[in-house]
């Protein structure tokens, strides 16, 4: 979750002056260092991201989150910092022409957000009520094609 545009979000919704300054200090001055082999790396800013183990960070991710895409003809589930879009059809055309729209629809969200799609982590599954008769079919996220096959149901995950 990138700081910035959490506070551009927290403004937007008219959440209180006071309570947006104590988030800024709350994120804020966050540091890191990696340890490995014995070997320490130089201290570096937190500028992404938010505590583990604190119940505010799961506030502030859901109001980062708040204004992610919906759309009547795709199911988007989120949960952490995982999620998939579903929808469903009995041609694969359909389903490629719901679906693609809204990869390129959050392709968008993601890039103004600064949300990194992990695209070695997508999957593309299709559950099958019969076999179609029809060439596979691919998406596209990021630059990268995933191949559908030949399904009535896909479900897509990204992270």
């Amino acid at each position: 979750m990138w700081h910035k545009g959490l506070i551009v979000k927290l403004i937007k919704y008219k959440f209180p002056d006071n309570l947006i300054k104590i988030i800024q200090r709350f994120l804020s001055n966050r540091k890191f260092q990696l340890k490995i082999n014995q070997v320490l790396s130089t201290v570096r800013n937190i500028q992404v991201g938010t505590p583990q183990g604190i119940s505010l960070s799961h506030t502030l991710y859901n109001s980062f989150n708040s204004d992610f895409l919906r759309n009547d003809k795709v199911l988007n589930c989120l949960f952490a910092d995982d999620s998939a879009i579903l929808t469903q059809g009995s041609n694969i055309r359909f389903i490629i022409k719901t679906l693609q729209p809204e990869l390129d629809s959050i392709e968008y969200w993601c890039t103004k957000w600064r949300v990194v799609i992990n695209t070695e982590k997508n999957k593309g599954i299709s559950f099958l009520k019969r076999t179609l008769q029809q060439s596979a079919q691919d998406l596209l996220i990021h630059g990268r094609r995933f191949n559908l096959g030949k399904s009535s149901q896909i479900s897509w995950t990204y992270t």
